[in-house]
């Protein structure tokens, strides 16, 4: 089977996932190419009614927990390639995450950004298999090499076919502590490619 692919534009804005383009926005990931486009603002999704909590000072985050899907899974880096997209997770470790060092990382204010591979071509069940059932409220847990954890709840889980990604609602910049985790979704196309992609959107809630 030939390995699918997920692609990414990315640029680099500050300590912000401005991920931008106008080709394929890679989120790199899975076992069938799934591209994005961005097609223009979007606003954000609406904040969850919570007490506000103080984010974070930076910390490179190293492991990922998302208990109602089983995921407990080490992190590692991604950043850009030559090219400008964000480098594609490496097939080689299914398993695994990777956040995408050019953003925030995860408690700092902004969208820090988490992808994973959905499945490859010998894992049919990759780190982020199972990221399209997560529900509003659900926790995500963020572990950080200062050793503390950072706390997240899910405010929403949408899916964006590649030729419509919303590319500034998912890596604009947002005053409060956000994360975005992304992997390949919807339908496989005639070339065993995705054509969407997942994005889930949550927000910080504390530390663990």
């Amino acid at each position: 089977m030939t390995p699918r692919t997920c692609r990414h534009r990315s640029r680099r804005g500050g300590r912000t996932a401005a991920l931008a383009g106008s080709a394929a926005l890679v989120a790199a990931l899975t076992a069938s190419g799934c591209s994005a486009r961005a097609d223009g603002a979007t606003s954000p999704p609406p904040a969850a009614d919570v007490t506000p909590v103080s984010a974070l000072a930076a910390s490179v985050p190293d492991r990922i927990a998302i208990p109602d899907i089983h995921v407990d899974a080490p992190l590692g880096e991604v950043g850009l390639a030559a090219d400008g997209t964000m480098r594609t997770p490496p097939f080689d470790r299914p398993k695994e995450a990777d956040w995408y060092k050019e953003g925030p990382t995860p408690g700092e204010p902004g969208p820090a950004t988490i992808v994973g591979h959905m499945d490859t071509a010998e894992t049919p069940k990759a780190v982020f298999h199972d990221l399209a059932r997560l529900k509003k409220g659900e926790r995500i847990e963020v572990h950080r090499k200062d050793g503390a954890g950072a706390v997240f709840a899910v405010d929403s889980v949408d899916t964006f076919k590649k030729d419509a990604f919303p590319t500034q609602k998912v890596y604009g910049a947002t005053e409060r502590p956000e994360l975005r985790l992304i992997t390949c979704g919807g339908s496989l196309t005639k070339d065993r490619h995705w054509d969407s992609n997942v994005v889930v959107f949550a927000h910080l809630t504390g530390k663990a």
